[in-house]
């Protein structure tokens, strides 16, 4: 009787384990999350942010209705040239990550919205952690 009751303790507790195995969940604070107000005719536009996470992870797409494509570049002068290159962000866990201007900083291509100062728009970030895919929004102030 003694046996099969440990036998049955043993096998609650290893089932439930897994539920309590997996530690914090993934989350990110964020900081002047900000994107230039769209100029009449342009299609274009620049974004910045400080974004921190509690776990190390990458940034490998960003989405967002009405904007064709959203990419992160790195930007450096060449003497009078501007050099720019698609990256993709790794963040290290709890440690600052700044998209900024002269740096690296988000490119919005196509956009099909008017985007004015004062306003907000939601960008749907997809981070890669080590053994998952995570998408958290994130609210942008237009200027």
């Amino acid at each position: 009787m003694m046996r099969t009751y440990n036998s049955l303790i043993f096998f609650i507790l290893f089932s439930l384990f897994p539920l309590f195995s997996y530690g914090e969940e993934f989350s990110i604070s964020n900081e002047n999350s900000v994107i230039s107000e769209l100029r009449p005719g342009q299609k274009i536009a620049i974004g910045f942010m400080d974004i921190t996470a509690n776990k190390d992870a990458k940034i490998i797409n960003i989405k967002a209705k009405m904007i064709g494509r959203i990419e992160t570049h790195s930007m450096i002068m060449d003497g009078e040239i501007m050099k720019m290159r698609k990256i993709t962000p790794e963040l290290v866990k709890n440690k600052k990550y700044k998209l900024k201007p002269g740096g690296n900083h988000l490119m919005l291509f196509d956009i099909n919205r008017e985007l004015k100062a004062g306003g907000n728009v939601n960008l749907l970030f997809t981070f890669q952690l080590r053994n998952k895919i995570i998408t958290k929004p994130i609210k942008f102030m237009i200027k």
